[in-house]
């Protein structure tokens, strides 16, 4: 009986774990998600799957919180506006734009900071001028990183683009790439460190003109789950109130997962930016994550870490730093694992004492597991141990008596 238990629960982890990584957060499959306010009229379009609780910030800073979804349609109620004017730094972006105004040559030989690079989804790809939306550990997404990187550079900022691969295209990718991003805190110690994607929506949720200019919108990607959700939301509504000074309309919104993590809990400086879609030109993303290295200087002036104003606009503490670091552990899909496996070990708890109807009967139970049949399954290293634990103390006898 007690053998039948174990294995069931050996199987039901197995089973729960399996289903937990079959879950893609990302529409795979040429779907995308619509929300809809409460008339109906659509609010926000993104390749992510939708979920109740997740929010967005639109273009025009208008915030929703999903409340059902019916398929690809989310319904959300409408939270209120948002005030970025709060999270932003009007003298740092006033400094900033003096330095590379006045002083280019010196602002590029002090060095304005380091950014790190990455990107989770290798293959991510721009079906009009890659071919195709996907292409293992080739992806066109590598050339707007090394677009995004060049800017940078041009701008006196030290930037660390990561060529890591991390296929397939699935959730455990995540899994991967935090050993890469991990790697980039590590050794490189980075200012910032963003993971570089694109979406899957029509061309033109994110087609714009800015400047005279075509280019891609660039969504922002706040993982709610875990500690530091509440310190990388404040990052990200700094990150789009300096956008919105500097470049308005290049900031399509900012998409908050509220079961997401995104190895955002590494850095308090941490993003996920999508950077158009698998319809669009990759030319144009290539120019519009040009434009949103404009931003960078700015953000990276402003700490993140230490006050700033909270969701009601006020002023308040926005997480110690410590909680950002790579001292973080675990993920959050390794942490949801161990969720998994205590309610197993609780549920075989319970079930033992219905079955037996006493703690201590129960208890009598699971000893006799550990001393017979799990002795069993190691018997052979077991005794093995016992007869080196006799022959060593005989050796010992014949010393003494020597």
């Amino acid at each position: 009986m007690m053998t039948r238990l174990y294995t069931a629960i050996i199987l039901g982890l197995i089973l729960i774990t399996t289903s937990a990584v079959g879950l893609a957060s990302e529409h795979n499959d040429g779907r995308y998600s619509t929300i809809v306010d409460e008339a109906g009229n659509p609010v926000y379009l993104t390749g992510w799957r939708v979920e109740a609780g997740d929010q967005v910030l639109t273009e025009k800073n208008r915030r929703y919180e999903v409340v059902s979804v019916e398929g690809d349609i989310a319904h959300a109620k409408f939270i209120g506006e948002v005030n970025l004017s709060l999270y932003y730094n009007e003298d740092q972006s006033l400094l900033v734009k003096l330095k590379d105004i006045l002083q280019p040559n010196i602002a590029k030989a002090q060095g304005g900071g380091k950014v790190a690079i990455y990107h989770t989804h290798s293959d991510e790809s721009y079906v009009p001028t890659d071919g195709k939306e996907s292409i293992d550990g080739a992806g066109g997404i590598y050339k707007v990183g090394d677009s995004f990187a060049e800017t940078l550079k041009s701008k006196g900022i030290e930037a660390i683009h990561s060529q890591a691969k991390h296929d397939p295209h699935d959730d455990m990718a995540y899994e991967r790439s935090r050993r890469t991003a991990l790697d980039l805190i590590k050794t490189q110690q980075p200012d910032a460190i963003f993971d570089v994607h694109r979406d899957a929506v029509p061309p033109q949720v994110y087609l714009t003109n800015i400047n005279g200019q075509d280019v891609s919108k660039v969504q922002l990607v706040v993982g709610k789950y875990g500690p530091t959700g509440k310190q990388i939301e404040d990052y990200a509504l700094q990150i789009k109130a300096a956008a919105d000074k500097q470049h308005p309309g290049l900031v399509k919104g900012i998409f908050f997962a509220k079961g997401g993590d995104y190895n955002q809990d590494l850095h308090p400086r941490s993003m996920l930016l999508e950077v158009g879609a698998h319809t669009n030109d990759r030319t144009t993303a290539e120019k519009g994550v040009a434009l949103f290295a404009d931003v960078v200087p700015t953000i990276l002036g402003k700490s993140s870490s230490t006050t700033g104003p909270n969701a009601a606009g006020t002023t308040g503490a926005a997480g110690p730093t410590g909680l950002g670091s790579a001292a973080g552990g675990m993920s959050g899909a390794t942490k949801s694992m161990g969720w998994i496996l205590g309610l197993l070990i609780v549920g075989g708890a319970a079930f033992l004492f219905l079955s037996t109807g006493s703690m201590k009967e129960a208890g009598a139970k699971l000893k006799k597991f550990a001393t017979t049949e799990f002795a069993n399954f190691l018997g052979p290293k077991s005794r093995k141990r016992r007869n080196s634990q006799k022959s060593s103390q005989w050796s010992e006898e014949q010393d003494d008596k020597k």
